[in-house]
């Protein structure tokens, strides 16, 4: 082989091996349905709303405190997880979306069932079935 010949087969390696990283790189970014840009700003919104929510917690009773906390929570991960599937667009983000609302939903009746009295267990009963068919929905939803 001439050094001419090396140096040619080097720089057909060189030139495919990047064209090859650049395909798999364009393969390897989840497809989105909205700017990147609108996102942050989305993201940031909803962790402001997160915010004075939680505040607005602060003037509540004792009791009331934890279920509007557990509220408040709820609705950050639920507008999240919504966002995220907006985001990307794919039937695992929306599959995930609705595992989020259900396993939410869940903490705030589990809040709501602490702040109770006597009934208290049977409460938790009835939310940790509606969490198990909620997430059995999500489940089958998502195949």
């Amino acid at each position: 082989m001439t050094s001419h010949s090396v140096a040619v087969t080097l720089a057909a390696a060189v030139f495919f091996g990047a064209a090859g990283y650049g395909i798999q790189s364009a393969f390897d970014t989840p497809p989105t349905l909205m700017a990147p840009v609108d996102h942050d700003r989305a993201w940031r919104s909803i962790e402001t709303r997160m915010r004075m929510a939680l505040g607005a917690c602060r003037h509540e009773r004792e009791d009331a405190r934890a279920i509007c906390r557990a509220r408040a929570r709820a609705e950050d991960r639920i507008a999240k997880a919504e966002l995220e599937a907006r985001y990307y667009g794919t039937v695992e983000a929306q599959a995930q979306a609705r595992d989020v609302r259900a396993r939410a939903r869940f903490e705030v009746a589990r809040a709501e069932c602490l702040a109770r009295g006597a009934d208290r267990a049977q409460c938790l009963t009835e939310a940790r079935n509606e969490r198990a068919k909620a997430l059995a929905a999500a489940l089958v939803a998502a195949t």
